[in-house]
């Protein structure tokens, strides 16, 4: 039933059934069209009110005539409807308001000024059969307007048989559709319903002309011969002339019968008195309080009005004439359960339930009643009472579904609701509980809850659950402009709904648009949504706004109602862990990662805090744990690979490295990291290959580029690096790093004065910075001069430095370096000294196997092995190959000048082995041959020696070279 109000204020009882037809308020005596059947839906479904279309008065009789056809009506022309019926009320109302959604689309979408009349006949029968008559009037044949109907037919006519047809038994249920469009109003209409049938339906009545009509019956066929059945019909009337049998008295009718005819009667009183005015209803019953029909129409009103007292003692009154009435029983019992005197209505319906222990809606109303009571045993077994009386009824199937969802019974609901889109593939509810039931762990599927929540939407298209269900899985699919979609047309509808700000924040957060997700936050707390995923939500675009403090009061907001909540454990932790408080971040990853084992984030962080806690090894078994658990994540092995260069174990990291970029050969990030770790590891031309690769794969990876741009200077690739670093500061003008790279670079090449006009531009953009660019610069101009070996320039350039900065480190080891190459040995050894002791907590590898090797080429073989056999270990702790190929190939000369032969042999061949471009490791392996009369070995390695440039030799070193290959060639002659 359907409350319209009249333009008076009056509110009428209309049944569906009466949609589109004209009423008379019995309150003013005014007229009025009650709304299509779809309209007083939608209204309904949005607590609105149904308003009927005023109908002016009659001016003639002709206008009165009129007046009594609306532009747009809904008609059932046959099939018994109900719960027990051909088809349940639920499923035609909703078919039809489909089919009428359908028509009013298209009509309104047609592209035409002609006025016709359109009436749409469709009957729904056994079998999925449809039978369906659309026709216009006027119906002038030809071109112009007429053709224009013709299209809107086929168009009307292909979206119905798109429809899915609900379920219908024992004969055809048939309604009728009419719209009058730009065209005046009728004294009559121009179309009758079925007309293709109409002889058929007068002849044997609309259900077997229409059964006939789809093929579902054999035709009528008369085939006696026309003497004999003149004969037959003769025989038959002598017959009942004589035996003139005796009146047959009616059967007396079954309880079934009783309730179904007394249902009725109470609705139609409830329809009669639907205009009467409250005033003159209790005048009514003033003047007749023993009449029923009068309490029956006052109850009526107070339950529409929900004064459910009122309604209850108007029930009471009823009963007290009627005690034996199940109906009145039953209504009285459903709002006491209302009222929530679940006592009170159990004593009712059970009391119906005796009179009628047929009627199915009895049996619902009490496992409603049994559910409020948490007797779930006996709501479930009325609920299979009230399927089994009426299986064709949706209701009773959709009850028990929800049921079962209550109580976590996802399967069983599930097989509840499937048979209802059999019933009923309009409904909308169900459409609705499907696409959110397909959504749940236990039984998700994607595509079908996309399905079922976009079909509910179409049919329900006021509802809010459906749109927050699909703006929910739009954002597990990461699809995050459809899920903003949903839910802000969600909050169109319904702007204070608390849910759908708590989604909404979620969404923004995903999008990264903190402040306003925190203020969607913040509304649906106010709304009393302070549930643990809104806090959550909320905290994360603290965190992530920098505002940790109020962060962490949404963190233990979360947990103060969810103590066990491991998300929240891990944003504690992580936030514990940005303030440096890694004991408190330890406990609360550790206990996030007890609570949800499989989740790898917080295992990520403990890996991590156990390498900031000075344990590679912890981190390593974490990390190891979790590739164990996900072997296919390449993260896991990079994470690993840090740790395994923080415990020293290089081959292992670069293993975990090589398995990372398998695992993802796109990811550009990985090739950098690994890039990074051989640039480390002094491996630059493999360094380079991974930075190319990374700049290949994004095109503006600058960290790489940068990186880059460093390995090629190492690599002396001047030209190449200064490409690099132009390009990055065409991207980033006021980047210091790339100024000072390029001011490398600039003195590299010889070009002090550009050096120069970027190490003064850095001054102006980041001061702070501008004297270690100037030193850089004068560094990279103590190694261009090494390499013109214009050693006493370089010595003084060095020195430049040491009086701009006397406690930096850098002019130290370039004076010494360079004093090395030009052999002023104890001098050198002097600045190395002082640099060792500077880091003498912490020896550097690199200054250890300068001095060693300075040592030993002054044969302090005792000094030298010292300081080398340290710079190999550590270098090999390290992972430095180039670095201890150096510290081998001076060890293996102190070795060879102690005459340990074997060993040194050992470490010139590990040497060479790692570093074959060294031109110093084949100089002294010669020279000892040379000692040792191995003149053929001497020569080949002095004449590989003077061919190497990794590092070359230095210029006396290739003198000396050069002498004894000249003093062997002439001794061999």
């Amino acid at each position: 039933m359907f409350t319209v109000s009249c333009q008076c204020g009056q509110q009428v009882q209309v049944r569906p059934s009466k949609a589109g037809t004209t009423m008379q308020c019995q309150c003013c005596g005014g007229r009025f069209n009650v709304p299509s059947l779809g309209e007083m839906k939608r209204r309904q479904q949005r607590n609105e009110t149904i308003v009927g279309q005023q109908v002016g008065p009659a001016k003639s009789a002709r206008d009165a005539q009129l007046s009594e056809i609306p532009s747009s009506f809904y008609v059932h022309l046959c099939g018994e409807v109900g719960s027990t019926a051909r088809i349940s009320t639920t499923a035609i109302e909703n078919y039809s308001g489909v089919v009428a959604h359908a028509v009013d689309t298209l009509i309104a979408q047609a592209d035409t000024d002609d006025g016709f009349e359109l009436m749409v006949s469709l009957a729904l029968l056994p079998g999925a059969t449809r039978l369906m008559q659309i026709e216009t009037a006027p119906n002038v044949p030809g071109d112009g307007p007429t053709c224009g109907r013709e299209g809107l037919v086929d168009q009307i006519t292909r979206r119905i048989e798109s429809l899915a047809l609900p379920d219908v038994e024992h004969g055809p249920v048939a309604f009728l559709m009419y719209r009058r469009v730009n065209l005046d109003p009728v004294t009559k209409l121009g179309i009758k319903p079925f007309s293709r049938y109409r002889s058929e339906i007068e002849t044997c009545g609309i259900d077997d002309a229409l059964m006939r009509a789809a093929g579902l019956i054999e035709p009528a066929s008369d085939r006696t011969n026309p003497l004999m059945k003149w004969w037959n019909q003769g025989v038959s009337r002598l017959r009942a002339f004589v035996s003139k049998p005796a009146a047959k008295e009616d059967p007396t009718p079954t309880p079934q019968q009783v309730f179904q005819e007394t249902s009725a009667w109470i609705e139609s009183t409830e329809e009669r008195y639907a205009g009467t005015s409250d005033a003159e209803l209790q005048r009514l019953l003033r003047q007749s309080p023993s009449e029923l029909t009068l309490h029956v129409a006052s109850a009526a009103r107070f339950a529409n009005r929900e004064e459910f007292e009122n309604a209850i003692q108007a029930y009471s009154d009823a009963i007290q004439l009627a005690p034996q009435c199940a109906p009145l029983l039953g209504r009285r019992g459903w709002y006491h359960y209302v009222a929530g005197n679940h006592q009170a209505a159990l004593i009712d319906l059970n009391r119906a339930i005796q009179l009628v222990p047929s009627a199915a809606w009895f049996y619902l109303h009490r496992s409603q009643i049994y559910s409020g009571l948490e007797a779930w045993e006996q709501a479930e077994s009325d609920l299979g009472t009230a399927i089994g009386l009426a299986p064709r009824e949706p209701a009773f199937r959709f009850r028990r579904a929800e049921l079962h969802l209550g109580r976590d019974q996802l399967a069983p609901a599930l097989d509840d609701l499937l048979p209802i889109l059999r019933l009923d593939p309009h409904n909308g509810a169900t459409h609705a509980m499907l696409g959110w039931l397909y959504q749940q762990d236990e039984l998700h599927d994607e595509s079908l809850a996309m399905e079922h929540l976009t079909r509910a939407i179409e049919l329900v298209p006021d509802a809010i659950a459906p749109r927050l269900h699909r703006s929910m899985l739009y954002l597990s699919q990461n699809k995050f402009e459809l899920a903003r979609v949903d839910c802000d047309n969600a909050l169109g509808l319904q702007q204070d709904e608390g849910q759908a700000h708590a989604l909404r924040g979620r969404i923004l957060q995903m999008q990264g648009e903190f402040d306003e997700a925190i203020r969607s936050c913040d509304r649906a707390i106010e709304l009393g949504v302070e549930t643990p995923a809104v806090f959550l939500t909320r905290g994360f675009c603290y965190a992530a706004t920098e505002q940790r403090d109020l962060a962490l009061a949404d963190c233990h907001a979360v947990l103060d109602l969810d103590p066990k909540n491991p998300i929240a454990l891990h944003l504690l932790g992580s936030l514990s862990l940005q303030q440096g408080e890694l004991d408190a971040a330890m406990e609360a990853l550790t206990e996030a990662s007890r609570l949800a084992p499989q989740w790898t984030e917080p295992r990520e962080q403990i890996a991590l805090l156990h390498r900031m806690n000075e344990n590679p090894q912890a981190a390593i078994d974490e990390q190891s744990a979790l590739i164990e658990q996900q072997p296919a994540q390449p993260a896991h092995y990079v994470n690993r690979a840090f740790a395994h260069t923080q415990a020293g174990n290089h081959d292992d990291a670069l293993n975990d490295y090589q398995r990372a970029c398998e695992l993802d050969p796109e990811n550009e990030h990985i090739f950098f990291l690994r890039g990074c770790f051989l640039m480390d590891r002094q491996e630059d031309e493999l360094a380079l290959e991974d930075f190319n690769r990374a700049l290949e794969l994004s095109g503006v990876y600058d960290g790489a580029r940068l990186r880059r741009a460093a390995v090629l200077m190492r690599l002396k690739r001047h030209d190449q690096a200064l490409e690099d670093y132009e390009k990055l500061i065409e991207k980033y003008p006021d980047d210091p790093y790339a100024y000072s790279g390029r001011a490398y670079a600039h003195q590299m090449q010889g070009d002090e004065s550009a050096a120069e006009a970027d190490i003064d531009r850095l001054a102006e953009i980041a001061p702070e910075d501008a004297q270690e660019a100037a030193l850089q610069s004068l560094q990279a101009k103590v190694i261009r001069l090494e390499g013109l070996e214009r050693y006493d320039d370089a010595i003084a350039v060095a020195e430049e430095i040491i009086e701009m900065d006397p406690d930096a480190a850098v002019g130290y080891r370039l004076r010494g370096w360079i004093r090395w190459y030009s052999e002023q040995h104890v001098e050198a050894v002097d600045d190395y000294t002082r640099l060792l002791e500077l880091s003498s907590e912490d020896p550097d590898p690199e200054l250890l196997s300068s001095r060693g090797q300075i040592y030993a080429e002054m044969g302090e073989w005792d000094n030298a092995l010292a300081d080398l056999d340290a710079a190999v270990r550590l270098s090999r702790t390290a992972g430095l190959h180039q670095l201890l190929a150096f510290a081998l190939n001076g060890r293996a000369f102190a070795l060879a000048g102690l005459e340990r032969t074997s060993e040194s042999e050992r470490d010139f061949e590990e040497s060479i082995r790692l570093c074959p471009g060294n031109a110093w490791a084949r100089y002294n392996r010669g020279i000892v041959f040379y000692k040792h009369g191995q003149h053929d070995q001497a020569k080949t390695m002095l004449l590989q020696a003077l061919q190497l440039d990794g590092p070359p030799l230095t210029k006396r070193k290739r003198q000396r070279a050069e002498a004894v290959l000249e003093r062997l060639a002439t001794s061999q002659s």
